[in-house]
């Protein structure tokens, strides 16, 4: 749109990276402050410190997001590595831990320098959040995957869970499927588990 690439990069600093509509208000907000258009540098932040942008303390981590990201099978230090990352916003926090879910198993969560992996090795899992209804558990029943070299071509299927069995649904047939492709899938369905 023509902003000064200096100007940008504070509109995306002061406003966390939280989005361009945020951070194209903030330049328009700003056009007319003196030194707008000098050169931009990211106050030091040391390691270990949590006042840059982009951190929150644990203190001020909203208990319901880390409820909701653990009900999703995530570790409680895994959610709070990604409330930190992405300034206590659940919805960013959790496509920021979908994103880094190669890097969850060896990323140092916790401030101790454990491991999620060595963090829960040796201890079965913390029981999860209990919610108004009953319990937080959910199971995979269906999920929807791409057959095809892009989306322009090839079709859509359906796995099904039914009777502890994977059916896959096809264009033309219906039959069992030995493994499903569940890492594959474009959108997942997923039941409350009941106790």
């Amino acid at each position: 749109m023509g902003f000064p690439l200096e100007a940008c990069r504070k509109a995306v600093y002061y406003t966390g990276n939280t989005g361009i509509d945020a951070a194209m208000n903030w330049i328009m907000s700003h056009m007319d402050d003196p030194g707008g258009q000098s050169n931009f540098s990211a106050p030091l932040v040391l390691p270990g410190c949590s006042s840059g942008a982009g951190t929150t303390p644990t203190e001020s981590l909203s208990e319901e997001h880390l409820a909701t990201i653990v009900s999703m099978g995530f570790s409680r230090d895994q959610a709070t590595k990604a409330l930190r990352a992405t300034s206590n916003v659940l919805d960013r926090a959790v496509d920021w831990i979908f994103s880094h879910l190669d890097d969850l198993e060896s990323m140092d969560v916790s401030e101790g320098g454990r491991s999620a992996a060595e963090s829960e090795g040796g201890r079965d899992p913390p029981p999860g959040p209990r919610v108004r209804d009953g319990p937080g558990k959910y199971e995979l029943f269906a999920f929807i995957s791409h057959m095809g070299t892009s989306t322009m071509c090839g079709h859509y299927v359906c796995h099904i869970k039914k009777d502890q069995q994977w059916v896959i649904f096809n264009d033309q047939k219906v039959c069992a499927s030995e493994k499903p492709p569940k890492d594959l899938g474009y959108l997942y369905f997923y039941r409350r588990v009941a106790e």
